[in-house]
C-alpha cells in the first residue's frame, strides 16, 4: 500500500512553493535554471485544480465558495496584470479596457461553476451551453480550457482516484499536442527544429509530477489557513513586480 503522507496544507504548500519559483524565473541566472523554474511550476495548477473539484464536495455551501473565489479572482485582477505586463503598459491598457487576459484564479472559479451546473439537474441542452461559455470565456485566461475542464474531470470522478489521474493525463497530452504541433509541423516540413521550443516544452512536462504528489494525498484538511494559497497568488505576484520594477524599469 502506498502511504498517505500528504494532506492539504502539505500540497498547498508545495503548490505555493512551486508557483513562487515559476514566476520568479526571470531573476534565473542561466536558460537551464530558467526552464528549469518553470518546469517546477507546472506542478501547481494540478494541485489547485484538484482542490477545487475537492472543495466542491467538502464546501458547506458552493454559493459562498463561489462568491469566494470570485472575489479573490477579482482581488487579483490588477497584481497578476501588473506582472504579466508591466507598469506603464499595465496602467493604460487598465484603463483603455485590454484587461481581458485573466489571472488563473479567475479560471478556477468557472471551472467551479461548470462543474455545479453539470452536477445540477439542469437539462442536457443547458449543461452544453454551459459547457460552450466557460470554455469561450477563458480562452484569454490562464491555463484556459485545460484547467476548466480538469477540474470537470476531477469533480466528475471524484473518489476515483485511477480516474482522475487518467484524465489528466488525457487532458494534457491534447493541451501538449496542441501546444506544440506547430514545432513538430516545422520540424517535418524542414528538419530544423528551434531549441528554446523544445525546452519550452520539456517544462510542461512538470505537471505530470502532481501525480505522485496527489497519490500521498490522505484526505485530510491540515492545520493550513483557510484561504492560503489564495492570498499568496496576489501578494507574491505584487512581490515579483515590485523586483521587476526595481531591476528591470518593466
Amino acid at each position: 500500500m502506498k502511504t498517505k503522507l500528504l494532506d492539504k496544507t502539505n500540497l498547498q504548500l508545495i503548490a505555493a512553493a512551486a508557483m513562487l519559483i515559476d514566476h520568479a524565473a526571470f531573476l534565473a541566472p542561466t536558460y537551464f535554471i530558467f526552464y528549469l523554474c518553470h518546469f517546477i511550476g507546472r506542478i501547481t495548477i494540478i494541485i489547485m485544480c484538484y482542490f477545487v473539484a475537492e472543495g466542491y464536495y467538502k464546501t458547506h455551501s458552493v454559493e459562498k465558495y463561489l462568491i469566494r473565489l470570485g472575489i479573490f479572482a477579482a482581488i487579483s485582477q490588477i497584481p497578476f496584470y501588473l506582472y504579466s505586463v508591466g507598469l506603464s503598459s499595465s496602467i493604460y491598457g487598465f484603463i483603455a479596457g485590454n484587461y481581458s487576459h485573466r489571472n488563473v484564479i479567475f479560471t478556477l472559479f468557472t471551472g467551479l461553476c461548470l462543474l455545479a451546473i453539470l452536477k445540477s439537474q439542469a437539462k442536457p441542452i443547458l449543461k452544453a451551453i454551459a459547457i460552450i461559455c466557460a470554455l469561450y470565456i477563458t480562452r484569454c485566461s490562464d491555463w484556459g480550457a485545460f484547467a476548466v475542464l480538469l477540474i470537470v474531470a476531477f469533480g466528475i470522478f471524484h473518489g476515483k482516484t485511477k480516474h482522475q489521474i487518467y484524465s489528466l493525463i488525457i487532458l494534457f497530452f491534447i493541451r501538449f499536442i496542441m501546444n506544440h504541433f506547430s514545432m513538430t509541423l516545422d520540424f517535418a516540413q524542414t528538419g530544423e527544429i528551434v531549441l528554446t521550443e523544445v525546452y519550452s516544452a520539456f517544462t510542461q512536462l512538470g505537471a505530470l509530477l502532481a501525480i505522485p504528489l496527489l497519490s500521498m494525498y490522505n484526505g485530510k484538511r491540515g492545520r493550513g489557513t483557510r484561504f492560503g494559497l489564495y492570498v499568496f497568488y496576489p501578494l507574491h505576484l505584487l512581490l515579483l513586480f515590485m523586483l521587476k520594477f526595481m531591476f528591470f524599469s518593466v
